[in-house]
C-alpha cells in the first residue's frame, strides 16, 4: 500500500518530537484542522507542564501559534484547550497578532451523573469556607478560524442588484408621484382595505424609510406601476439583467462554499450536546496520561470542522486521542509528542482501535 505523505512525513502516525520542531518539518497550508491540547502551565507534571513565569510560557506557545497558522489551509480551522482564564487571555491577546480570527469560547463541563465520582465533586463545589468563589470543574476550547464573518458579504445581493435598482428608482421618482399618490393607487386597485395597510406595502416596496425595495420588483408589481410611471427598461429586459446577475450570484457563491471553512452541523438525533457551546462529557479515563481528553469529544470538533480524507494535526499528541478520534471518523492524522511512554500508549490505542474497525 502506498504510504500518504504530508511533505517528506508519513501521514497517520506519531512522531517522537518536540512540537515546533515538527511542524516546522510539515509544508504551507497543509492541514486541514489543528486540534492542539497544550500544557496548561499549572504543573500537572514537571516535565512538561511548567514554565518560570507566564511570559515565558506564553512566548513558547506563540511560537506554537504561529506554526499553527503557518500549516493550516486558508479553510481550516484551529481548536485548543485550557482551564485558566488568567493565560487564556493573555494567549488569545498574542493570537490578535496572528491572522486567527476568534470564533467563540467553548465551555467543557465535566460535571456528569455517570462520573464515577459525581458525588465527590458535588460535595467539593459545596465547601463552605469557598465563600465568594465559584469553585469549578470545567475547561475551556477556543475557537479559531481565518473567516470572520460568514461570508455572505462576498455574495452581495442587494450590491449586485444596484444599477437596475437606480434605474428603476430613478424612473419612479421622475414620474412626479408622490408618496399619497402611490398609496391612493394601492387603495384605488383594491388590494388595501386600509390607507395604512397600503402605506406599509408601499413603503417597504419603494424605499420610504431609507431602504430601496426595487429589488423585489416582479412582474405584477411593473405593470401595476406602469400605469402611472414611464418605465425606461421593459420587463423582458429587465428579468433577463436580474438573471444573468442571479447566475453570477449563485457561481460566488458556490466558489466562497468550497473556499470557507468547513462546520458540518450535527443533527439532534446524533447528539443533543453536539451544537452548544457547552459541551457536557464526563472526563476521559487516564490511560497512562495524567490529562486526556474524552474521544467522543474531540470527534465532536472533528465531524464538525473536517471531512472524511482530511488531515488532522496534534502537535501534543499526548496519549493519542485526537489520533483514535481521526482514525475512527476515517481523516487522516500527524501528530508530535515528546515522550515516548505517551506514543507507545497512542500507538496501543490506535491498534486496538483497527483491531475493532476490521472485526465488524
Amino acid at each position: 500500500m502506498t504510504k500518504k505523505l504530508i511533505g517528506e512525513l508519513e501521514l497517520n502516525r506519531i512522531y517522537q518530537r518536540d512540537c515546533i520542531e515538527g511542524m516546522r518539518m510539515l509544508p504551507d497550508k497543509s492541514v486541514d484542522l489543528v486540534v492542539i491540547d497544550p500544557p496548561y502551565n499549572i504543573g500537572k507534571d514537571k516535565r512538561w507542564d511548567k514554565w518560570k513565569t507566564v511570559d515565558s510560557y506564553v512566548g513558547f506557545m506563540t511560537e506554537v501559534f504561529r506554526e499553527c497558522e503557518r500549516v493550516l489551509k486558508p479553510n481550516g480551522s484551529f481548536y485548543w484547550f485550557h482551564n485558566d482564564m488568567n493565560q487564556i487571555r493573555k494567549l488569545m491577546d498574542s493570537l490578535d497578532k496572528t491572522s486567527f480570527v476568534f470564533k467563540q469560547l467553548i465551555t467543557w463541563n465535566k460535571i456528569d451523573p455517570s462520573f464515577r465520582n459525581y458525588g465527590y465533586v458535588q460535595q467539593r463545589l459545596s465547601v463552605d469556607m469557598m465563600r465568594n468563589y465559584y469553585n469549578g470543574f470545567t475547561e475551556y476550547c477556543v475557537y479559531y478560524t481565518f473567516e470572520d464573518e460568514t461570508g455572505l458579504e462576498k455574495v452581495n445581493v442587494r450590491g449586485s442588484y444596484e444599477s437596475l435598482i437606480e434605474i428603476l428608482e430613478s424612473d419612479y421618482r421622475n414620474s412626479g408621484l408622490s408618496k399619497d399618490d402611490v398609496v391612493t393607487l394601492f387603495q384605488n386597485e383594491g388590494r388595501y382595505s386600509s390607507y395604512a395597510s397600503a402605506r406599509v406595502h408601499a413603503s417597504y416596496k419603494l424605499g420610504w424609510n431609507g431602504g430601496k425595495r426595487f429589488d423585489l420588483m416582479d412582474e405584477k408589481m411593473y405593470k401595476f406601476l406602469a400605469k402611472s410611471i414611464k418605465w425606461s427598461i421593459t420587463y423582458a429586459d429587465l428579468k433577463a439583467k436580474y438573471n444573468k446577475i442571479r447566475q453570477g450570484l449563485e457561481e460566488t457563491r458556490v466558489e466562497f462554499e468550497n473556499d470557507r471553512y468547513v462546520f458540518n452541523t450535527a443533527t439532534v438525533k446524533d447528539d443533543l450536546r453536539a451544537n452548544s457551546n457547552v459541551w457536557l462529557y464526563p472526563p476521559a479515563q487516564k490511560q497512562g496520561h495524567i490529562t486526556p481528553k474524552p474521544v467522543d469529544m474531540i470527534e465532536n470538533i472533528i465531524r464538525h470542522s473536517s471531512n472524511e480524507g482530511d488531515i488532522v494535526i496534534d502537535c501534543f499528541m499526548g496519549s493519542g486521542t485526537t489520533a483514535v478520534a481521526s482514525a475512527k471518523l476515517k481523516r487522516n492524522f500527524i501528530g508530535f509528542e515528546r515522550e515516548s511512554e505517551y506514543i507507545e500508549i497512542a500507538n496501543k490505542r490506535l491498534d486496538n482501535e483497527i483491531n475493532e474497525e476490521e472485526a465488524k
